[in-house]
This record gives C-alpha cells, sequence and structure tokens, in this order.
C-alpha cells in the first residue's frame, strides 16, 4: 500500500497492471500471487486485494495473457487485462455483505454451541450433573453445524486452492484446526465421552468472521482510488466536424487526430494540442499551481484541466487509456500492489507454521503411540496441539490494532485509508508538504494597496472589485477576503449594485481578455484591470513595477490609478504545526507545482529554509523525489489536490488534508477532514500502531513456541488447549486496546530525532 517496499517487481522494465475479479480475503491474493509467479515468462508479481489489481513482471517476452487468464481460473478467480473501478466496487459490496451473512449465522449459532459447552468446563465445580454432560456436548456439536458447515466453508475453499497454489496461509491452518476439531469431537460423541471442542471450532471461525469483516470494511475502499481519479474528468466532448459542424460525442468514441472544441468554465476529457484560440487554463488538477495559465496555439492541454476564459480549438494528442491521467491511476495502481513489511512477515509466519503444526501434531500421536498410550488418548494429543497452535491470535495482530485504534482517530478527524501503512511511521526523518491546499487555502488575499494621484486605498479597491465583478480568476476572488491590510477598506462596505468611485458611478459592462485583464465600459467611462504590460498596450502610462501574476494594476479613462499586491493564504495552524515539527526534529520540506518566487516567499513567511523548497514540480517529479527522498530517510507527504495522489499514493506515508481531498484522499494512507493541525497526532498514533502490531505479532508467535511442545509431550489437554487458544486471543485483544488511550494531539511525538538531510536529485 502506501507504505515502501524492496520489491523486485516494481525494479522490473517490464511490467503491466491486471484486475483480478473474485478474490475475497488476503488468502485469496497469496493464492494468486503465488501461482503467478510460477507462470513461464514472469519473472515476479504482486496481488493486492483491497484493489483487485495484480502487477505482473517480465524480463524479456510479455506472458501471454490467456495463459495467465487460464491458470487464475483454476482457483477460482478471473483475469481482465484492464482495470474496471465498477467492477471493483460491485466485488466490494458483494464481500461485504457475504461475510455480514455469514458473520449473523456465527454469532447467532455459536452463542448458542457455546452455552452447553460453557457448562461441560463448570461441571468439575459441581455445575452440572454427570449424567447430563452428554446431552450438553452433543447441544454443542448440534448448534455448531450452521456455523462449521455455512459460516466458515468460505475458509475451507480458500484455504485448500492456497495448499493446492504451494502458499498455504491463514484460512490453510484455519481449515485444518476447524477440521481436526470436528473430526475428534465426533469420534469422542460417538465414544460415548463428552470431552468435545466445537466451542473451540466456533470461537475460531466468529473471530475470523469478525477480523476479516473490519479488515475489509477499512481496505477495501483502496478500490476507490482509480474511480475516483477518472470521475472528475467528463465523459463527453464537443467534436468539430470537417464541416464545421459541432456534434456532442462521448469522449472513448474520439479518435486521435480529431478535432474538439473547449470553451470557458469546461474541463477537458482528452489530451490535446491548441490549433486556434486564446484562453486561461486551470491546470492545478495535474500541477497544483493555483494560477491560471495563459494557453496559445501550439500549447498543450491535458485531460482534467479546466478553461477559465476563452475559446480553443484543440487536436486530440491521448484517447481514453492514453491519457497522462490514465498514466498516473496506472502508476498509482503498481505503488498500491506493494505490500509492507509486518504483511510480508505474517505471510511468511503463516508459511511456516502449517508444517510445522502437522508435523507437531504427527509427532504428539506418535509420541502417545510409542508410549503405549490408547489411540483415542493419542488422537486428543494431536489435536490439542492443532488448537493450542490455532492461527486465531496471528490473524488478529493487525486488525485489531486498526479496529481499536479506528474510533478514536476518527473522532479526531483522522480517516484511515490504508491501515497497513500505520507501521511506516516509525523512524520518520522528513515531512514533505504540498503547498497550495495543503498549507494555503488556494486563493490569494490582498496584501497590499498602492494608489496613485488622487486615488485612494478605499476608491482603488471598489473600483477594482466592481470592475472584476463575476470573474473567475483567482486574483479577482481575492478582492472579496475579508481581511485587508491596515488602511484600507474591504469590499463588505461596497456590494451595492451601482457604487461611485470619486463621483462616478460605476455600472456597466465587462470583457475579458484571455491572459491580459479585464476592460469596464460604462458609457463614457473605461476601467482597466490586468497586467501591467496589457495597460501599456492600451496607451496608459504605468509606472515601473514588478509585473508578477500576484498584482493587478488598474486604470481609469486613460489614467493609471494604482496597484493591488496579492498573497497566498496561510492556513492560520500552517504556521505553528510547520514549527512544531521543526522542533521535534523532523527535517521539513516544501514540494510544489507553483513558481519558485511563490515557494520561496511562503517558505521564508513558514521558517521553511530555502534549499528545502522545490518549486515547479509536476505529479511524477513529485514522486521522483519522494522516492529518492527515501533512500535517504522515512519520509511523509502531506498534500491535496490529484496532482498530489502518485506522491502520496508512493510515500512511505502519505497524508490527505481537507474537503479538497476527494479524489486523492483514497491514494493516502491518512485523510485529515480538518487541517494539518493533525499531522503531529497522526504521527504519535501510527507510531503507537506500529509498536503494538509488532507486539501482538511476538506474542502470537512467541506463545506458539512456548506452548506446543507442551502439548506435543502431553502436558496440554485439549479443553486446556481450547482455553489456552482464547487467552492467546484475548492477550491480543487486551494489548490491542492501548491503541484507544489518549495521546496529546497538540504535541507530537518526541521518538524521531532526524539528522539533517540532503536534497536529492
Amino acid at each position: 500500500m502506501s507504505a515502501k517496499t524492496a520489491n523486485t517487481a516494481h525494479e522490473s522494465l517490464h511490467q503491466e497492471i491486471l484486475m483480478i475479479e473474485g478474490m475475497r480475503c488476503g488468502s485469496c491474493a497469496i493464492a494468486v500471487e503465488a501461482l503467478l509467479k510460477k507462470q513461464p515468462g514472469v519473472s515476479d508479481a504482486a496481488v493486492n486485494f483491497a484493489a483487485d489489481i495484480a502487477l505482473v513482471c517480465w524480463d524479456e517476452q510479455k506472458p501471454r495473457l490467456a495463459s495467465l487468464q487460464q491458470a487464475v481460473a483454476r482457483l477460482g478467480y478471473r483475469l481482465h487485462d484492464t482495470v474496471d473501478p465498477e467492477r471493483s466496487q460491485i466485488q466490494a459490496e458483494s464481500v461485504r455483505k457475504h461475510l455480514q451473512r455469514r458473520l449473523a449465522v456465527a454469532v447467532v449459532f455459536g452463542m448458542w454451541s457455546m452455552m452447553p459447552a460453557l457448562l461441560i468446563y463448570l461441571a468439575p465445580f459441581g455445575a452440572v450433573e454427570p449424567e447430563v454432560l452428554w446431552p450438553l456436548a452433543l447441544a454443542s456439536g448440534l448448534f455448531a453445524v450452521p456455523v462449521v458447515l455455512y459460516a466458515g466453508s468460505h475458509f475451507y475453499r480458500v484455504g485448500w486452492r492456497t495448499m493446492i497454489a504451494g502458499a498455504p496461509g491463514l484460512d490453510s491452518l484455519i481449515f485444518m484446526a476447524v477440521l481436526a476439531a470436528c473430526l475428534i469431537s465426533t469420534w469422542q460423541l460417538v465414544s460415548g465421552s463428552h470431552h468435545v471442542y466445537f466451542d473451540a471450532a466456533v470461537m475460531l471461525i466468529t473471530f475470523q468472521l469478525i477480523a476479516r469483516l473490519l479488515d475489509t470494511s477499512v481496505r477495501r475502499r483502496a478500490s476507490e482510488i482509480i474511480r475516483r481519479y477518472l470521475q472528475d474528468v467528463p465523459e463527453h466532448v464537443i467534436v468539430k466536424a470537417r464541416s464545421g459542424e459541432l456534434k456532442t460525442r462521448l469522449a472513448r468514441d474520439v479518435k486521435a487526430g480529431e478535432r474538439i472544441m473547449l470553451h470557458a468554465g469546461e474541463q477537458l476529457a482528452l489530451d490535446g494540442n491548441i490549433i486556434r484560440g486564446q484562453g486561461q487554463a486551470d491546470l492545478s488538477m495535474l500541477t497544483g499551481e493555483h494560477l491560471p495559465h495563459a494557453l496559445g496555439p501550439g500549447a498543450e492541454l491535458l485531460a482534467g484541466c479546466q478553461l477559465v476564459e476563452g475559446e480553443l480549438e484543440l487536436t486530440v494528442t491521448a484517447v481514453m487509456g492514453e491519457r497522462r491521467i490514465d498514466r498516473l491511476s496506472r502508476s498509482i495502481s503498481a505503488l498500491l500492489s506493494r505490500k509492507t513489511t509486518l504483511q510480508r512477515l505474517t505471510d511468511r509466519i503463516a508459511r511456516i507454521l502449517l508444517p510445522v503444526i502437522v508435523v507437531a501434531a504427527a509427532l504428539a500421536v506418535g509420541l502417545a503411540l510409542l508410549q503405549g498410550v490408547p489411540a483415542p488418548e493419542a488422537a486428543a494429543r494431536g489435536l490439542a496441539v492443532m488448537i493450542i497452535s490455532c492461527p486465531c491470535a496471528l490473524s488478529l495482530a493487525i486488525p485489531l490494532v486498526i479496529t481499536m485504534g479506528h474510533a478514536g482517530m476518527v473522532n479526531r478527524g483522522i480517516v484511515l485509508r490504508d491501515p497497513a501503512a500505520l507501521e511506516a511511521a516509525a523512524q520518520v526523518g522528513a515531512i514533505v508538504f504540498d503547498k497550495t491546499g495543503t498549507l494555503t487555502t488556494g486563493e490569494p488575499s490582498v496584501d497590499s494597496v498602492t494608489p496613485f494621484g488622487q486615488w485612494t486605498e478605499t476608491s482603488l479597491l471598489q473600483l477594482a472589485r466592481r470592475t472584476l465583478r463575476d470573474s473567475t480568476h483567482p486574483v479577482a476572488r481575492g478582492l472579496a477576503a475579508d481581511t485587508a491590510p491596515s488602511g484600507a477598506a474591504s469590499f463588505n462596505d461596497a456590494r451595492a449594485d451601482s457604487l461611485r468611485v470619486d463621483g462616478v458611478r460605476v455600472d456597466g459592462s465587462r470583457e475579458s481578455i484571455a491572459g491580459a485583464g479585464t476592460r469596464w465600459v460604462n458609457d463614457a467611462d473605461i476601467a482597466l484591470a490586468g497586467r501591467a504590460r496589457w495597460l501599456r498596450e492600451q496607451g496608459i502610462e504605468v509606472p515601473f513595477t514588478e509585473d508578477t501574476g500576484m498584482s493587478v494594476h488598474l486604470a481609469f479613462n486613460g489614467l493609471y490609478a494604482g496597484k493591488i499586491g496579492f498573497q497566498e493564504t496561510l492556513r492560520p495552524e500552517a504556521t505553528p504545526t510547520i514549527g512544531q515539527l521543526a522542533r521535534q526534529g523532523y527535517v521539513i520540506y516544501l514540494l510544489s507545482g507553483d513558481t519558485r518566487q511563490a515557494c520561496l516567499k511562503l517558505a521564508e513567511r513558514l521558517g521553511i529554509l530555502p534549499k528545502r523548497v522545490l518549486s515547479g514540480y509536476s505529479p511524477e517529479q513529485k514522486h521522483s523525489f519522494i522516492d529518492n527522498l527515501e533512500k535517504q530517510t522515512n519520509a511523509v507527504f502531506v498534500g491535496d489536490g490529484l496532482n498530489d495522489g502518485l506522491a502520496l499514493a508512493g510515500a512511505r506515508l502519505g497524508i490527505a488534508v481537507g474537503p479538497a481531498a476527494s479524489a486523492t484522499g483514497e491514494a493516502a494512507a491518512v485523510y485529515l477532514t480538518e487541517s494539518i493541525a493533525k499531522v503531529p497526532a497522526t504521527l504519535q498514533l501510527a507510531q503507537r500502531a506500529r509498536k503494538l502490531m509488532r507486539q501482538n505479532l511476538f506474542w502470537a508467535v512467541g506463545y506458539n513456541a512456548l506452548v506446543v511442545p507442551l502439548a506435543v509431550i502431553g502436558w496440554v489437554q485439549p479443553v486446556i488447549a481450547a482455553l489456552a487458544m482464547s487467552l492467546s486471543s484475548l492477550c491480543v485483544l487486551l494489548n490491542s486496546l492501548r491503541m484507544q488511550n489518549q495521546v496529546p494531539a497538540d504535541e507530537p511525538d518526541t521518538s524521531p530525532k532526524a539528522g539533517e538531510v540532503s536534497v536529492p536529485a
């Protein structure tokens, strides 16, 4: 997921993203991955259950898709050559309902199966009469039938498939444990004994269904990434025929080389080159830069960008599936196929544990028979080994930590998107912040008002607001800011439809000139607002001044009126949060697609060193920087906006911020609904989670290493084994509850002591 790994799959020069339909759990993904790796021509493969995708790599000749499809079909799954987000969403909903139904059966019938079992355990204390023990054991078995045959049936199918594929996992262990418990219990009932272990099988199935449902409900959200990326792009375009006729067509039916039209306010659906027209386009969807770009013939405009002003005619250069936004989606899919350290460790433990348990159980039976122990008692020893080494604690070690901490995180405004990435927060040394939308609001505010001649600050602001009224340019929107510099009037005092500027009424019509400015005409009166260069072209004598996109010059009736300067509106929590993180030893970077000047000015206000300011970066360059940085230190990327999706998915820990992150919140490991003020608390919670996950895994493995030898030599009876198995799960549960403890949300964890980190090339 969002945590970095050193998978060789991602080092191959040849790779392709495929979609797998039919997976219902992580064990399914393990089986498919193991099978794909064995196919001729496949050098490596990585399967991600959360996103329903497989990354297949090869060295020389590309494997035949049909051969891969046939191999995967033998396990009961379907392989597709294209990623279909809608299909994945439908499958995720189907899996959720499937688990809910089975859990309902397990809880209802499992409760009735546990009640007589509890009475049997209390029999030595005189709770029940000896003559009712066998009927109680029979009742426990009868109530367990729906749980074993229906609620747990999926575990058996997947467990069998993974064993066939040579990649036995947790489901294989569950299958063996439930089968052994039921066979021995049935044997005991037939023999007239009341020592049955149906309750152990019921507990195991119920615990696993709960863990699987919780794990699925959180992790399956990753399948939303590609759909959210592409749903913001329109499905229709206006095509211009050779005859000049305009027709609206589906974007997927348009071919490269056809001509399309784009009007002001519309969003482009296909990549294209401009052949006619002038305009200003909002490229923030892919670059994050808040100021519109002036475009003309010969310029390239990409799908997802919006035309703010003007009208363009373009030639399509990339069709659906080949657009830059499609390539970004595929890149993120490849990143999602990665596995974290603890995920890979758990998989390895599960694979090793199955043969160890089988050998240990067989050894226990053999030793018992050599000692002259009767066959039923020898079988009971083998069963004790199977039950006491049950993988319940192992499989719950990670999901329980996530589940217990989830509610507390949501209450803090922290939404967990990728639970597995929580472990990635340990030893973080650098935090990389996007600029626009993350540290700033994305809209400029008035910084300075410089009137000229007889104009005052108040009248100049009034003239500017009236002239640029209804304009969609960010600078025009900045005029509506509530806070103005000392001595300047806010436009909240000038909202009447008719205004007077120095006694002159300023109602009239407006004309926007793309990339230049706006002309307001009212009878014989003319007002101009725009770039200094444009005003000079209109015959206005403009004093020498720096002409930037963060200022607007005004003239009225042929005379220069003054200049209004703007600055990016800094989020109020940005400065204290950056300062707090820096004091705790984190190295802070500013990474943006905006201009160098804008980035340096903001960095100065935040106290970020100029050498750690990276400007003019594209989405791919952002990801490359993060990738290079993590070769030196573990890094966190905090961003907002579609252009940050690749970096958010590729970072060791990606954090999306604010309401604008609807598309990229899914690509990030963590989504902060409020502001970056929650970043310190997020890091501390993530570090705590990773610590608890490791403790749970250590306990689950250490428990087996301690008690299995005791069961092998016969010192642990099956009844005690069942209680011990439950105790191991209880210990994991109690340790996971520590995730709900309070953290000082206003203080980041002081554990990271990052040194100086050089800026990677």
